[in-house]
This record gives structure tokens, sequence and C-alpha cells, in this order.
């Protein structure tokens, strides 16, 4: 009866906030929670192994040994924060680490005092699984709830913004489309830079000016105060904030930022002073990046190699017997930071000079190319010897395509942020040859949409994203018809 009479309540007037409400008695309960899971997954393992439900001695000096590093790790992981508007797999990602760090502590504990012989391997085994996959479940359950709630009407929080700009209306469309988010923008209060929009598509009602908005906190729950007003209105903003010291609510300030070519845009603090960070690649933004990305390199890199090598082997007697000169095919590319490095190829045109300022794309029926090397570049096995760049560091197995340098020279001028596609490591396949942008480029527009392509790919990184790049490249790259 309490949650439908929750759920009927309307975002004109205050959203029920049971649970931010309650939000410190709920952060306590999930604290105790998890640390009940770790004891609670280390008596199901037990049971079991063993049959029963009360462990040994030794047992039970390892449950609250593990149980102390629990709390250290659950403290030291930024598991507890606010993860309203974030993904469900960062947080599950968090989770793990902290997880794994609790029994890399106990382990390397267990190794100083020899307390190995004592308890079960297998035991621990099966404890960490099925520890980590009963707090899997239960984040992602509870997840579930929240986001239901949230869509429902429930603990939503109410949003004025002072200023109707093109963040503010992206932001809108967003919320709009994921009602789960748990945030309404319920009017905004007008300034002499806000979009001019047909009454059609006023889709956030006006509230009045922005002198009204102390007026409006007076007599209305609000949660939030956004101010989207230009960088160069300072004395204005100030203003603004002088009158919202009295009120306890969060005032965010969203610039208009979006013609400054922004990639991966963040915010951090450099000793006490805030910073906007406008570009970066995801080494910048992520240390999860490096560690995941050079792991999953380097273990896909080996592994093709340790498959391939009687194939490229064959294919490099190939190459020899087809024409003259060398197997492998040596240019000078820009990868991360704009940095040259050599990329390796097999060799599948005829020797010739490529060193002068103008560096001419293969084509259909290039009659450099040959019959054996016209093969290898339909197929994309002449790609296979970049799996060494791979293993040097040079290369990524997913990312943008590096071009040949003289071609970077000319695009960088007619394209615009086409140098950020420098900002990873280049890769031997990418997000836009699998849509289609492979091999030559013979009209402008087809290599910006594959700028377009590679920018994407390195807002939206994620392992499940190179997993599902490798394997579309398997599947649509591999003897495409655009390849010369």
């Amino acid at each position: 009866m309490l949650l439908a009479d929750l759920s009927s309540a309307t975002y004109t007037t205050s959203s029920p906030r049971l649970l931010s409400k309650y939000s410190a008695a709920a952060d306590l309960v999930l604290r105790v929670f998890d640390l009940a899971m770790v004891v609670v997954s280390a008596l199901v393992a037990y049971r079991l192994l063993y049959g029963t439900w009360v462990p040994a001695a030794a047992y039970r000096v390892a449950i609250g040994t593990t149980l102390l590093y629990a709390v250290i790790c659950f403290a030291l992981f930024p598991l507890y924060r606010s993860w309203r508007g974030r993904g469900l797999l960062r947080e599950l990602l968090v989770l793990g680490g902290a997880f794994a760090g609790i029994f890399a502590l106990f382990s390397v504990h267990a190794l100083i005092v020899q307390f190995g012989v004592a308890v079960s391997r297998l035991w621990i085994g099966m404890w960490f699984a099925g520890g980590l996959a009963m707090l899997v479940l239960a984040r992602t359950g509870l997840r579930m709830f929240l986001n239901h709630l949230r869509s429902q009407g429930v603990d939503v929080q109410r949003v004025v913004v002072v200023g109707l700009r093109h963040p503010v209306m992206k932001i809108h469309h967003y919320l709009n489309r994921n009602p789960w988010v748990g945030m309404n923008v319920v009017g905004y209060f007008a300034s002499r830079y806000d979009l001019s929009l047909p009454e059609d598509r006023q889709t956030i009602p006006c509230l009045g000016e922005p002198d009204e908005l102390v007026a409006y906190l007076e007599n209305n729950q609000v949660e939030q105060v956004w101010i989207s007003l230009p960088l160069g209105e300072r004395d204005r903003i100030k203003q603004l904030l002088e009158k919202l010291d009295r009120y306890p609510i969060h005032v965010k300030l969203v610039p208009d930022l979006f013609d400054f070519g922004m990639l991966n845009q963040s915010g951090e603090q450099i000793g006490n002073v805030p910073v906007i960070n406008l570009r970066q690649g995801g080494v910048d933004r992520d240390n999860y990046f490096v560690v995941a990305k050079a792991l999953q390199d380097k273990l896909v890199a080996i592994g093709a190699l340790l498959v391939l090598w009687p194939l490229m082997l064959a294919i490099a007697v190939g190459v020899k017997l087809s024409s003259p000169g060398p197997v492998f095919f040596r240019q000078r590319r820009h990868g991360l930071g704009g940095r040259e490095f050599y990329m390796m190829k097999f060799r599948s045109m005829r020797v010739h000079d490529d060193n002068g300022p103008v560096l001419a794309q293969a084509t259909k029926n290039d009659s450099r190319i040959t019959p054996f090397g016209a093969f290898l570049r339909r197929s994309s096995l002449d790609e296979l010897p970049q799996l060494f760049n791979v293993l040097g560091g040079s290369m990524s197995v997913v990312g943008p395509r590096p071009h040949a340098a003289q071609h970077n020279t000319h695009y960088e001028k007619l394209i615009h942020h086409y140098m950020q596609r420098h900002y990873v490591k280049p890769g031997i396949t990418g997000w836009a040859q699998v849509n289609g942008f492979r091999g030559e480029t013979p009209e402008l527009r087809t290599m910006k949409k594959r700028i377009q392509y590679d920018l994407d790919y390195i807002r939206r990184w994620s392992l499940w994203l190179d997993l599902r790049i490798i394997a579309l490249t398997a599947v649509k790259v591999l003897g495409q018809k655009n390849a010369y």
C-alpha cells in the first residue's frame, strides 16, 4: 500500500525520497550485508566440501582473518559511493576488485604465517568464486530494484536549471529516455543566452526569471540547481551562488563546451584547484584502461601466435616465391601520442619507393600488387605480423587503424579533430573497420566517417567492446571486398 501511494506521486509535487531520506541507514545495511556475504559464502563452501556448517578451528581463524581484510578493502575501494546514473558494469568491476584484494591480502598473510597447510585450497577457491557470485547477484538485484522504483517516480531528484542551453537539452533528453537514473528537470529560469525553441519543442517549462529562483526554492522541494550560463558570465554566476548559500542543495555548473572538440572530458582537483579535462585518451581517463587493455593485448597476441605460426610460416614462403624482395613490409606510422613506429605486414606489393611526400593508397586492380598479395589483402592475412607490434607495445589488437605518416600529414589539415585518434594505441582492427570503413578512402567524406568511428571507439571503450570488435572482424572484415 505504501509503495502504491508513493508510485502514484507525480513530478510536479515533491517526489518520494524514501531511499535518500534513509540513505545513511541503507549504506550501513549494505556494508553489513557485504561482510555477511563473505562469511556466508565461506560457510556454504565448507558445507559443500565437508557436509557440516560448523568449520574447524583453523577454518574459523581463516574466516575471521579474511573478514578483517574485507573491512579494509571494502572501505578503501569506492564501493559505497552514489551509483545513481552510473553503469552497473563499473560498479561490479569495483566490487570484483575489492573482493580480489581481500583474497590477495589473505594469500599473502597465509604465506607469511604458513597458514596454507591448515586449510584446503579447494575450499578457498570455492569460497572466492561463490562469494563473488553472491555479491554480484545481490548488487545486480539491488540495482534492478532501485531502477524499477525510480522509473515509477520513487526516489527521483528534482532539478531546476538557470539557463536553457544545448548541454541541458541533451541531459534532459537522456533523463527522459532513462528514468531509472532518478533525476527530473522540472523547469528552467530564463536567461538572455537561452536556446530559441518553437513552442512545440519546449519540453522543459519556464519557471520565470533568475531573480525568481529564491522564491521558487522557498515554496518547492528541489534537490539540485544547475547553472547553464556562458563561462564569460562569471559575475552573474557568482551572484547566483551567493543567493544559494542558505540552501543546502547540490549546485552544478553545466558549461557549454561542445564546440571545444572534447574527448573523454572529466573533472578533477589538483591541489585545491578544480580542473576540467577537455581532451584525454583512455590511458589518462582510467588506470583500469591501462591494465585491462595491456593484459588483453598480450593474451590475445600470444594466443594468436601460438595458433597461427604454421600459417604465418606458409605465408612467408608464399611471399618470398611470389616476387623478389623481403617477406615483411615495414612502414612508418603514427602511434600513441603521435609518436612514430614501424608497422609490420606481409609484403603484398612489388618492391617500390614509398618515401616520397605523397603516398598513393592501394586501389582496385593496382599494378603494384602481386597475385599472391591480392589474396593476402582480401583475406587480411597480410596484417598478421602486426601481432609482433602488439607484443612490442607499439600497437593494440583493437584500436584506430594506423595511417601512413604521409596520410596523417595530409588529412590532419582537412578533418577536424583528426589527430585525436592518437590518444590511444593504433590497432590491428578497429570500430571503423567492422562498420565497413576499411581499405581505400577515395572521398574525403569516407575518411571523415572513419575518423568519427575512431573517436567514438575512444569515448566508448570497454573490454566488451573490444571483444565484440574482434568477433565482428572474423565475421565481417575477413574477405571484405573493399580491401585492395
